[in-house]
């Protein structure tokens, strides 16, 4: 399966007080609604239901698949280096070492039983286990990995290749999404807070692994939701057909040579 990726992105525009000031009041209304407290909890669903539990894996068919190697027992560090008191000299950007990040920061750490019931942790905390991040890697001059943006296949530990295109400058960028509804069937009307709360986590878990790898992970700035849709794929509703769809939240810029204090640009 392939689409199309647009070659810019679009700019955000300096707000208009009056929109911002309308966003801001729905911002809290939906914090004001959605909140425990000493009193009651928030509303959600009172029962599950079983029969529309959503699917925590993702996959996509007709797609060219590269299999990563599992590399993380190779990769050691003081502790140090997560805190940032230290560093190590940065790896070389190549298929192992972009397949050591997202095992350390997206892929499993264990699997477990209990009774007839089996399901995988992941590196990337996630509030009830739901996991509703999906992560897609967008490359361009990486030795082994083709151009193009790529969904990554967490359980296979795989490389899914979504659109075939080549970025300027060579950069490695990481694009989140949100599948939504792995939290609201279980949340209710809280699930865009635990989504983003696993955000924050996946953005942790990205930095850690990056660390261990000499490199760093920044954010390019302000980024239209509707642009990162467009070069990730979550725009594109037929592909979604009889699956839960994807909100684009987030684009983070991998710096493979350090803290070179270079400004990223958006591909």
């Amino acid at each position: 399966m392939k689409l199309d990726c647009p070659a810019g992105m679009e700019t955000i525009s300096e707000p208009d007080i009056e929109p911002a000031a309308r966003a801001a009041a729905a911002v809290f209304a939906y914090h004001r609604r959605t909140a425990h407290r000493a009193d009651g909890y928030a509303r959600g669903p009172e029962a599950l239901d079983w029969d529309a539990q959503p699917d925590p894996w993702r996959t996509w068919r007709g797609c060219d698949r590269l299999d990563l190697p599992l590399v993380s027992d190779a990769l050691a560090a003081p502790y140090a280096v997560l805190t940032g008191e230290a560093s190590v000299a940065p790896a070389p950007l190549g298929v192992p070492s972009v397949a050591g990040l997202l095992e350390l920061s997206f892929g499993l750490s264990a699997w477990k039983d209990a009774g007839p019931d089996r399901w995988a942790l992941r590196c990337n905390p996630s509030s009830g286990n739901l996991h509703p991040t999906e992560v897609y890697v967008l490359a361009s001059g990486v030795p082994g990995l083709a151009d193009g943006v790529h969904h990554y296949d967490s359980r296979a530990h795989a490389l899914e290749q979504r659109c075939a295109v080549e970025f300027a400058g060579g950069r490695l960028w990481i694009g989140l999404s949100s599948v939504l509804w792995r939290e609201a069937w279980k949340y209710g009307e809280r699930a865009f807070r635990y989504c983003q709360l696993d955000i924050g986590h996946a953005v942790g878990a990205l930095q850690a692994a990056a660390a261990l790898l000499g490199w760093r992970v920044t954010a390019p700035g302000r980024l239209a939701s509707s642009a990162l849709a467009g070069l990730i794929g979550t725009d594109r509703a037929a592909d979604f057909a009889g699956a839960e769809r994807e909100e684009a939240e987030l684009l983070l810029a991998v710096d493979v040579a350090g803290a070179d204090g270079a400004a990223a640009r958006a591909p």
